[in-house]
């Protein structure tokens, strides 16, 4: 396969994911039962967004389908919409990522419209368009939100449906009808790049980021005007990286200068400096009241130890269950967060970025260096299992039927058990 950290989606007999090769994005649908290549679509962007030179891809957010038409997301070109078959119907272009890391967030359907969530370093914002036409439906803003590669969930609960939207600090519920804000709490990572999940009619999430740990690695900004006054060289009131003395702030400095004027000013010091000095890294869960509204009043718990930096946690089968990076799985009750085993070692040491998934009584935990460790669900942390794949492994597994879909760097891999003989 081509390069990519989207996973693969399944409907009916077909694989849908997308790929970068040559320049190029791709978008490719394969038979499910043999892997053969039914069709690709090609789309030649005049300039690639920037993603990190170690393990970013311009096609890593999953695609997603209705059953009529494929949705796939390129931050170098923005939504695009074909039939199954492999015949573009529309396309929404969008203005190229604001990230060094690229776009990640995924298309999800809300209603008749297909969302994309657009948290970048600066112009964040949620648009949705129409499914059938990829006109415009309605677009929210988001200028509090920096840098966010979290993708946003459908809720339904209480009679209503909450499009449930993770970003900066917040956690929100908005009307998928037309993007206005139901509710929101607080409790996020300064960039979050899990999605929340649903369990017995709570929400649970979990979300870290360098920074927001109280511990010695917690990043407190100095006023901006103290700042300025030592290092303010040319005195026109800004900083050019050159200016910033080695430490968080330089290191930051792409984060920080979110209109890409080159420079750090006042507004953008004193946003980034608001962030730090709220958020604290945590996983939670929050309750609607009786009216279906959320708030810091109806967060159940806070639990603050190993916790997820990318891949998503999961709730199977009246647990919680996340991954932190080095290789270390945590179990929670979700009705009281309290542990029911903390950061046990996989086995498997490295970064994880592909989101958990279950089946079948176990949970499938991939390292990015391409290990698969297979966890028996349930109170008592056994493994049963580890496979080392080969390579690199990002996307996330896909449990379907009785088969496991697994995309490496270089390829897609089905997995079967085999007959009994």
């Amino acid at each position: 396969m081509p390069s990519g950290n989207s996973s693969p989606i399944v409907w009916g007999h077909r694989i849908f994911l997308t790929g970068f090769a040559d320049g190029k994005l791709l978008t490719l649908a394969l038979d499910r039962d043999t892997g053969r290549e039914l069709w690709r679509r090609e789309e030649a962007p005049e300039k690639v967004e920037e993603v990190h030179q170690s393990y970013g891809s311009p096609a890593s957010a999953t695609p997603v389908t209705d059953g009529e038409r494929v949705y796939v997301h390129f931050g170098s070109v923005g939504l695009l919409a074909y039939d199954l078959d492999g015949k573009e119907l529309w396309r929404r272009p969008m203005s190229l990522t604001q990230t060094e890391y690229g776009a990640s967030s995924s298309p999800v359907l809300a209603g008749g419209n297909v969302v994309q969530l657009l948290d970048q370093d600066g112009g964040s914002h949620l648009v949705a368009v129409d499914r059938r036409t990829g006109a415009v439906a309605w677009r929210v803003e988001r200028p509090e939100m920096r840098r966010g590669f979290g993708t946003p969930i459908v809720w339904d609960h209480d009679g209503m449906s909450d499009l449930v939207v993770p970003g900066t600090i917040w956690l929100k519920g908005l009307d998928p009808r037309d993007g206005t804000e139901r509710w929101r709490v607080s409790g996020l990572a300064r960039i979050t790049c899990t999605s929340p999940v649903v369990a017995d009619g709570m929400l649970l999430t979990a979300s870290w980021t360098t920074g927001g740990d109280l511990n010695a690695e917690h990043i407190t900004m100095p006023k901006f005007d103290d700042f300025l006054a030592q290092y303010d060289t040319n005195k026109d009131g800004k900083f050019s990286y050159d200016e910033l003395p080695p430490g968080p702030m330089k290191q930051r400095f792409k984060h920080m200068d979110g209109n890409r004027s080159g420079f750090i000013e006042r507004a953008e010091w004193e946003t980034m400096a608001d962030i730090f000095a709220r958020v604290e890294n945590q996983a939670f869960a929050v309750k609607p009241d009786a009216k279906g509204q959320l708030s810091d009043n109806g967060v159940l718990w806070r639990f603050k130890k190993g916790l997820p930096y990318v891949g998503s946690p999961i709730a199977y089968r009246g647990r919680f269950y996340m991954v932190k990076n080095g290789g270390m799985l945590t179990c929670l009750d979700p009705q009281t967060g309290k542990p029911v085993y903390q950061e046990e070692r996989l086995g498997a040491v490295g970064d994880y970025y592909a989101s958990l998934v279950a089946a079948d009584g176990r949970i499938y935990v991939t390292s990015q260096r391409g290990v698969v460790t297979v966890v028996k669900a349930g109170d008592a942390f056994e493994v049963l299992a580890h496979n080392e794949l080969g390579e690199v492994t990002q996307a996330s597994p896909v449990p379907v039927g009785d088969t496991l879909l697994v995309r490496t760097a270089g390829h897609l891999t089905a997995y079967r058990q085999s007959p009994t003989r």
